[in-house]
């Protein structure tokens, strides 16, 4: 296997005192800002008003939400252990901890628009021993079965505020437009996976292979997820639980400021809203969930309070928990480029043509003579 080095952009997500230098800056710039809106007003009085009513929220309902959070880290785990765990023997639970929360920092602290953990957990797999093909192709059978949840999600709970099946105040597009979306991408993926019955090779040169190469390796991470519903584990629930959980987060937040709406508008408004990591615009997620809950009747002030909490706890308590666990991740890497001991060969035992009589044989043999 090929010699693979960290990509420049992923340097920090294994160095904890470049990701501590790298923190420091936005903490100021958090703090200053925190100060000028405390003291605002005009135009920056709702986020003033926010920010006063996060000083008021329910301690045991913030309590809660560090709980889902933490559950929903147990889950992504859970289900990256068992992809990566059949590709090889390398990644179990230990390893597969180590990954998630890295990637979890990764994708956090990195402006990568979500990308960061994807491309840790690439690199991982790679050092595990896998060919690029087979790392790729672990890699996308993972994420499929983790974003086949997401997708679900949208048209189950936008096709119930769509249909009326639930009550809301909020317009009918607003839940409509992102179910046909999600919809519409399942049944491209499940064509993708149709097309990529055969056994071609997935990784092709040029910009045109690159793009065939990729839908053909979504197509195969369609059939592996298929495959696995085929022999069920109970760790294809992680998939189910890391966004469960991490919704939870912001219900647990609307419920500390003690205003919330449904599970169906919780539900929307936070797939919506993650739908922003795809965009490379600052503050795209926080700006889509408070968009929908507005939407939907929450006031603005509740929203943003909510979602500002909610993106505290799922930013930085992972962030801070991936700091803590780096050095551990990096010795797990360091152990996997050590060479493995050869297994000592067993010595053949030799073969008696003529064994030796029992003892009581050749006593009787004897007697005989006599």
């Amino acid at each position: 296997m090929d010699a693979v080095g960290p990509p420049p952009d992923l340097r920090i997500a294994i160095e904890p005192r470049a990701i501590a230098r790298r923190l420091a800056l936005p903490a100021a710039f958090a703090a200053i800002v925190a100060g000028v809106l405390l003291v605002a007003d005009g135009p920056l009085q709702a986020f003033a008003d926010a920010l006063r009513r996060a000083l008021s929220a329910d301690p045991l309902w913030v309590v809660a939400a560090v709980g889902f959070e933490l559950a929903s880290f147990a889950g992504y785990v859970a289900l990256l252990w068992l992809v990566a765990g059949r590709a090889t023997p390398r990644m179990g639970l230990r390893a597969s901890t180590q990954i998630t929360l890295g990637g979890a920092g990764a994708t956090r602290l990195l402006p990568t628009a979500g990308v960061g953990g994807a491309a840790l957990t690439l690199w991982t797999l790679r050092r595990s021993g896998l060919s690029t093909q087979a790392a790729a192709r672990t890699l996308f059978a993972f994420l499929v079965t983790l974003y086949s949840v997401f997708l679900a999600s949208i048209v189950i709970s936008g096709g119930l505020l769509a249909t009326g099946a639930v009550d809301s105040d909020g317009p009918v597009t607003a839940a409509a437009i992102p179910a046909g979306l999600a919809g519409a991408a399942i049944l491209a993926c499940l064509w993708l996976g149709w097309r990529a019955r055969t056994g071609e090779p997935a990784l092709r040169p040029g910009r045109l292979g690159a793009l065939l190469s990729g839908g053909r390796l979504i197509g195969g991470g369609v059939r592996d997820g298929l495959r696995m519903l085929r022999r069920p584990d109970v760790r294809l629930l992680g998939a189910i639980g890391w966004w469960m959980f991490d919704a939870a987060v912001l219900w647990a937040m609307l419920h500390a400021f003690g205003a919330p709406p449904s599970l169906a508008v919780v539900g929307l408004a936070y797939f919506v809203g993650q739908a922003g990591n795809t965009v490379p615009i600052p503050g795209a997620v926080s700006g889509g969930i408070v968009g929908i809950l507005v939407a939907f009747g929450v006031g603005a002030d509740v929203a943003l309070a909510s979602v500002l909490a909610y993106r505290a706890v799922a930013i930085w308590l992972p962030a801070g928990i991936g700091i803590a666990t780096l050095p551990s991740l990096r010795a797990t890497l360091a152990r996997w480029r050590e060479p493995q001991p050869e297994p000592e060969p067993e010595l053949a035992q030799p073969v008696e043509l003529f064994p030796a009589a029992p003892a009581c044989v050749l006593a009787q043999r004897e007697a005989v003579a006599a």
